[in-house]
């Protein structure tokens, strides 16, 4: 392949530094829509740590500390979560700048530009909550940069961009533990590469262990068993419970397609032409179904298909897109612009429609935006209600309520897929509200049944707890003692 002149060079990466200026721009209109429940449950548990409560144990999450540590930094900035969005934008800009790197480095620049572009604009991704601070974005920037690194160092031969991939793909891991597929493409890159490269795995691995072996490290003042328990050991406890069985995996999986479908199924039809014009490309073609493999494994593992799961495959899928897309009419540019534009056709038409929709309308067409707004006006009364050091408990899920309310509580899992995978969970949650020390306040975002379905957090409830107020249309409850409101 000719080496591109100086100025076109110049030209197509002024392109995608463009690219990624509009996906900020992009999501900067949702700056102000709120936390969603994960970002708000993130933002607690990172403040609980922050002020020394023991992590995994009382400031519990089933993820690792890389993504702990990012919201630490982005609630350093701004403790109120305002820099939390700010965040989103900036990965989503990060992304795109690497995609399009990638897609240069495998197929030309032509190529890599045409990855920015679709990137910036799909990766806003409503349905897929792409323009949140979620798990699967902050793991795709690392995991990213892994594939970048990787392909530099086949292009160049300079082993410090494999330790660079290498840290950059074990980071990915720290943020999400389902964020392997920067490493499936590294490995994937060496594996296509002529020549013994064992040195290469080598560097690699070593590169790969480096943010591995400090979160292990920082695991053992923890309490391994509590850290090992958290990030991997429930969920394969749960393996085969009445929770995770085949049928309600499948049944997750069809609702979670059928959400994200509109989003999706453009892209992921062009991304299969793109494959099937680069079948006799090894290199190309191993390096990205590798990078989408990985990320297919990362959706799988977990086993509860949140529609959030699938910004995960947004970078390759967007790279294998682009390379059909740029494929198309290769003298027909009015057929090249056209099946570009079928490719961002859902984001578009949903971002156009919320130019002349009213604050409201934009608001219902965010899917957390309106249960965000309800968090907040929740969060207000308990904080108005109750003293700082008093204890509360959301009953169950919407994590974001303990952030915005700046209380705590003595109950670990703050999600309802926890409990129900985790043996103890529910006598636990029990004790806890039929304890001398009770939280409180308990805020009914679900009946009790849903969680408790032998009725015994029901019970407990009513005798230990009389309604305080009501928030949009979320019972408050009081707890009281000896008829006493506490």
């Amino acid at each position: 392949m000719a080496q591109p002149r100086p100025r076109e060079t110049r030209r197509a990466a002024g392109a995608i530094l463009a690219c990624a200026v509009l996906a900020a721009l992009l999501r900067l209109p949702f700056v102000r829509t709120g936390l969603s429940m994960d970002e708000g449950g993130y933002a607690h548990v990172a403040r609980e740590w922050a002020r020394g409560v023991p992590l995994y144990r009382e400031a519990w999450l089933d993820r690792p500390q890389g993504l702990l540590l990012t919201y630490r930094l982005l609630l350093g900035l701004d403790p109120d979560g305002g820099a939390v969005r700010v965040g989103a934008m900036a990965a989503g800009a990060t992304i795109t700048v690497l995609v399009g790197l990638t897609g240069w480095l495998l197929a030309g620049r032509r190529v890599g530009t045409v990855a920015a572009a679709l990137y910036a604009v799909v990766g806003v991704a409503p349905r897929i909550e792409g323009f949140t601070l979620i798990g699967e974005l902050l793991a795709s920037v690392p995991a990213a940069l892994a594939v970048t690194a990787a392909l530099l160092w086949r292009r160049y031969h300079t082993p410090a961009w494999l330790v660079v991939a290498g840290i950059a793909a074990g980071g990915a891991v720290t943020m999400k533990p389902s964020g392997l597929d920067g490493l499936t493409a590294a490995l994937a890159v060496l594996a296509v590469t002529p020549g013994r490269h064992l040195r290469g795995y080598a560097l690699l691995l070593a590169g790969v262990a480096v943010p591995l072996g400090l979160c292990a490290l920082h695991a053992t003042t923890l309490g391994w068993s509590r850290y090992w328990h958290a990030l991997v050991g429930y969920q394969l406890a749960a393996l085969g419970g009445t929770t995770t069985g085949a049928d309600d995996r499948v049944s997750a999986l069809l609702g979670s397609l059928g959400t994200v479908a509109p989003e999706l199924v453009a892209l992921t039809v062009a991304a299969i032409a793109g494959a099937w014009s680069v079948r006799r490309h090894r290199p190309v073609t191993a390096t990205l179904a590798a990078w989408l493999a990985g990320g297919l494994v990362g959706v799988n593992l977990g086993g509860s298909y949140w529609p959030h799961y699938w910004a995960q495959l947004l970078p390759p899928l967007t790279v294998l897109a682009a390379v059909a897309v740029t494929a198309v009419g290769t003298h027909r540019p009015a057929l090249r612009t056209a099946a570009f534009g079928a490719v961002l056709l859902p984001q578009v038409v949903w971002l156009v429609a919320l130019v002349p929709a009213t604050p409201a309308q934009r608001h219902r067409a965010v899917p957390y935006a309106e249960a965000a707004r309800r968090d907040a006006r929740i969060a207000a009364a308990v904080r108005a209600g109750t003293r700082p050091d008093d204890r509360i408990f959301v009953l169950v899920s919407q994590a974001d309520i303990y952030f915005l309310a700046d209380r705590r509580t003595d109950y670990p899992y703050l999600w309802g897929k926890p409990i129900e995978k985790i043996p103890d969970a529910l006598p636990r949650l029990r004790a806890m509200l039929d304890g001398a020390d009770r939280p409180r306040v308990v805020v009914l975002n679900h009946e009790p049944a849903r969680v408790d379905p032998s009725g015994q957090v029901g019970r407990i409830l009513d005798a230990h707890y009389r309604p305080w107020r009501e928030v949009d249309g979320a019972p408050l409850l009081r707890a009281v003692d000896r008829g006493v409101p506490r």
